[in-house]
């Protein structure tokens, strides 16, 4: 027996072992402290400087659009991806302060905070809790994305909380605080990333499975119900780009099934062309595949050969989630640009950690492969992880410099005027915009030509061909030029 200081030690490594790893990662690879992270690619730009707006102004920023076309509600200025990812991350920035790093520093924290309640909730034992550490610390998906702006490490952590949820739940009568404590986690976390309202009425079964069948219904109906009204939330919190989501076309009935029958045929196709995927991804997607058929074919025998509650939901929970996030996948997403790693993988984690939890060798087993193929996987991993995000680490400032001396003075965050007299419409979008202060909404400019009207922004930074593209006139002072194009005033909009 290791009694409890084994114990604690144990449960330490738990919470701390992604933490520490992604750190010593980026020190032995790029030779840097995390404080030397910028985001780079043009969602970490946007999800991080929408961060630090909120941080500083909350909703009363200017806006993040496409084409200056603003979301159904008019509640909130921010992007595609709606407000869900800007304010949870910036309320800590809120609290703690927004550095360039600050992003990745919260990823680290929800990780380890995700894993303590999952320690919390399950109380699993010893040899289980050192699997969990070992688990956790070897899931190269979640170590992957740990380092660098994006959301992917906020669902991981999700996912670690939910499962230790649904484990709560399942090992005894639910106690009434985790059951709230599920729904309000799924709630938010289908409000950043609406893939979530997938595991809405597997939870109400689970929290209501000792009750009668109508009661069961019921729980599931309020389940889709309360689904529904996230997607609305979501739907009219995001600016809208192009034909918008594909997904939520799907969920307003829209689109015809021809369509969504092509998308499918489509996903496909390319799942065949795995010359197109990176080593990660195509991991990612043998371990789905494999935890599951496992637990799928696991499910279906225990059923045949169980009587009346005498067998666990655990692994028919897993093999439902997967089963359904996967054909959720195909039909409303494109298996591209790492949408499959990053949707599937928060939900091969919670299926793992689901299993650590669960009675019976099985489970065990199962995680115990997962565990087995990425320790073989270890040397490619690392390949990955060092290849992907060395320009996040190593880096020149000149870019920055020269996007610090042409904003400062010049635009400038002004606390009583309107959103878009505190918006810069953007067409080239270069990682040195996260210098443009606090409260000024980066907006993008996809089509110039479709504009009827003058952009209403009270800043533009605009390629020659971008501004020679707009069908109307333009009333522009030019303040800066930058390798990338010219910082304008705008004298057509209405801000004086």
């Amino acid at each position: 027996m290791l009694g409890r200081a084994g114990r604690w030690a144990i449960a330490l490594l738990c919470v701390a072992g992604v933490p520490v790893l992604v750190l010593v990662l980026i020190h032995a690879f790029y030779g840097v402290p995390l404080s030397r992270y910028r985001p780079v690619s043009s969602d970490e730009v946007a999800y991080w400087h929408q961060a630090h707006t909120f941080s500083q102004v909350g909703f009363r920023g200017g806006f993040y659009t496409v084409n200056e076309i603003t979301n159904a509600s008019g509640l909130t200025p921010f992007g595609p991806h709606g407000p869900g990812f800007a304010v949870l991350y910036g309320l800590s920035g809120a609290i703690f302060g927004w550095a360039r790093h600050s992003v990745v520093a919260a990823n680290l924290i929800v990780l380890a905070a995700a894993a303590a309640v999952w320690i919390a909730l399950t109380r699993v034992n010893v040899p289980r809790l050192l699997l969990a550490a070992v688990a956790l610390v070897t899931f190269w998906h979640t170590v992957f994305w740990a380092p660098l702006g994006m959301q992917e490490s906020l669902h991981h952590a999700g996912a670690i909380v939910v499962a230790g949820c649904f484990a709560s739940v399942l090992g005894a009568p639910p106690r009434r605080w985790t059951t709230v404590l599920g729904w309000v986690v799924l709630g938010l976390l289908a409000f950043v990333r609406p893939s979530w309202t997938m595991l809405l009425p597997v939870w109400a079964v689970a929290t209501t499975r000792q009750r009668r069948w109508p009661v069961i219904a019921g729980a599931v109906g309020l389940s889709l119900l309360y689904g529904a009204i996230v997607m609305v939330a979501y739907n009219r919190t995001v600016a809208p780009y192009g034909t918008g989501f594909f997904f939520l076309r799907v969920a307003s009935l829209s689109l015809p099934v021809e369509q969504i029958a092509d998308n499918v045929r489509d996903n496909l196709e390319r799942i065949s062309r795995t010359d197109q995927y990176r080593s990660i991804e195509l991991l990612q997607r043998y371990q789905y595949v494999a935890v599951l058929l496992t637990a799928g074919a696991a499910s279906l025998l225990a059923f045949r050969r169980s009587t009346r509650g005498g067998w666990s939901l655990h692994l028919p929970i897993v093999a439902v989630s997967m089963a359904t996030a996967l054909a959720a996948m195909l039909m409303v997403y494109e298996f591209a640009s790492f949408a499959e790693h990053r949707v599937l993988s928060a939900f091969l984690l919670f299926s793992a950690m689901l299993c650590l939890a669960a009675p019976g060798r099985l489970p065990t087993l199962i995680v115990l492969g997962l565990v087995l193929s990425n320790v073989v996987t270890v040397r490619m991993a690392m390949t990955e992880f060092e290849a992907m995000w060395r320009d996040r680490y190593l880096w020149a400032d000149q870019d920055l410099a020269e996007m610090r001396r042409a904003v400062d003075g010049n635009v400038v965050y002004r606390q009583n005027a309107s959103r878009w007299c505190n918006t810069l419409l953007t067409s080239p979008y270069p990682s040195s915009l996260i210098v443009v202060p606090a409260g000024i909404g980066l907006s993008v400019v996809q089509n110039p030509e479709s504009f009827r009207t003058p952009p209403r922004s009270r800043y533009l930074l605009l390629e020659d061909r971008v501004r020679e593209a707009f069908s109307i006139p333009l009333e522009l002072d030019a303040i800066a030029t930058l390798p990338y194009g010219t910082l304008y005033l705008n004298r057509g909009s209405d801000c004086g």
